[in-house]
C-alpha cells in the first residue's frame, strides 16, 4: 500500500517535470529558430525607471524600454522593429530617453523601424514615434500636442480659512518654487518659462530630426494642438494612414521577409509559474524576453490543459 502511494507520487512528479521541460523547450525552439520582426509596445503613461502597473494605470518605464531594445539589438534573428504607441505622454525626460534608445537601435543594427499609433500618441507619445523611419496612424488617432506644460496648485487661501499657516525654511531663493502654499513670484514665473521653452525647443528639434522636416515648419505647429491622424498626415507628422497590421507588413517588406514571418513581442520576463498559468505579472526587475504572440494565446489555455493532463496521469497511477 505504502509502495503504491510512493509510486503514484513519483509518477506524478515525473509527469510534471516532463510536461514542464517539453513546454520550455518547445517555447525556446519555436521562439528562436526563425527570423522575425520585433514588436515593442509603448502603452501607458511615460515615466523614468522601470515599467509597472501603478493604481491600475500602466506605466511605461524608459529604463525598461532601453534594456529591451539593447537586448533586441543583440539578437541576430530580429530583422526589423515595430513600435506600437498608445500613450498620452508623460515625463519629457522619459520620452526623450525612449526616443534616443530607438535611434540607437537603428544606428547599431541598420534594421528598419516602423511606428504604429493606436488611440492616442500625443505629446511624449508622439515624441517616441518620431524616432522611427516611418509612422503609421489611424485616421482618428489623436496625436501631435507638441508642447510642454507645468502645473501647480495654490492652496494658500484655503489653508488660511482653516487656520493653517505653513512655515518654510530654505537656502536658495528658488528652492521652493512651485510651492502649494504661495503664489509664484514674477522672477519664478520667468525662470519656469525659460525652463519650459528650453525643453520645448529640444522637443521641436528632435521632431524635426526624426521627421526630416525644417525646424520652422515644426515650430509653426508645435503650439500644443492635438491633431487627428489624418490632419497629422497632411502636415507631414505622419507618413501613412493604417493600422498596426499595415506597419508590420511594411516592416517585413523593408526587411525582405515574407508576410507570414513571425512577430515577437518585446516585454518584461515572466516567471515559469506565470508561463504555466498564463498570467501576466510585473517582475521586480526587467529582463528582456521574446515571445511569439501565438504562444501568448496558447499560454492562456495551458493551465487548464496541464491540470487535465496531471489528473489523467494520477488516475492511471491509482
Amino acid at each position: 500500500m505504502e509502495g503504491s502511494r510512493w509510486r503514484s507520487c513519483l509518477g506524478c512528479a515525473g509527469l510534471l517535470i516532463a510536461v514542464v521541460l517539453a513546454l520550455w523547450l518547445g517555447i525556446t525552439v519555436r521562439s528562436f529558430s526563425l527570423v522575425g520582426i520585433a514588436l515593442l509596445p509603448i502603452e501607458g503613461v511615460l515615466q523614468g525607471g522601470e515599467s509597472e502597473r501603478a493604481m491600475l494605470v500602466e506605466v511605461v518605464g524608459a529604463r525598461t524600454v532601453s534594456q529591451l531594445l539593447q537586448s533586441a539589438a543583440r539578437h541576430p534573428r530580429i530583422r526589423g522593429l515595430v513600435v506600437y504607441v498608445d500613450s498620452p505622454g508623460g515625463s519629457a525626460a522619459a520620452a526623450q530617453e525612449m526616443f534616443l534608445a530607438i535611434r540607437r537601435f537603428k544606428e547599431r543594427t541598420g534594421r528598419p523601424v516602423v511606428a504604429a499609433m493606436g488611440d492616442v500618441a500625443a505629446s511624449g507619445g508622439y515624441y517616441v514615434a518620431c524616432a522611427a523611419d516611418k509612422i503609421y496612424a489611424l485616421p482618428s488617432t489623436l496625436t501631435g500636442s507638441i508642447g510642454v506644460i507645468w502645473q501647480s496648485v495654490n492652496v494658500e487661501r484655503l489653508l488660511a480659512n482653516l487656520g493653517v499657516r505653513p512655515e518654510t525654511l530654505k537656502a536658495g531663493r528658488f528652492k521652493d518654487i512651485g510651492s502649494l502654499f504661495r503664489s509664484l513670484t514674477p522672477q519664478e514665473r520667468e525662470l519656469l518659462q525659460r525652463l519650459l521653452d528650453d525643453v520645448h525647443e529640444q522637443f521641436i528639434a528632435d521632431v524635426a530630426k526624426g521627421r526630416r522636416l525644417p525646424l520652422d515648419k515644426v515650430r509653426a505647429i508645435a503650439d500644443g494642438r492635438v491633431l487627428t491622424g489624418r490632419q497629422a498626415k497632411r502636415l507631414g507628422l505622419v507618413d501613412e494612414l493604417g493600422s498596426l497590421d499595415d506597419a508590420l507588413r511594411d516592416a517585413r517588406r523593408q526587411a525582405n521577409l515574407p508576410d507570414n514571418t513571425p512577430v515577437w513581442t518585446l516585454q518584461r520576463k515572466r516567471g515559469l509559474i506565470d508561463r504555466l498559468l498564463g498570467a501576466h505579472t510585473f517582475a521586480p526587475f526587467p529582463r528582456s524576453l521574446l515571445h511569439d504572440p501565438l504562444l501568448l494565446h496558447v499560454d492562456g489555455r495551458l493551465g487548464l490543459g496541464l491540470a487535465t493532463l496531471l489528473w489523467q496521469g494520477m488516475a492511471n497511477l491509482r
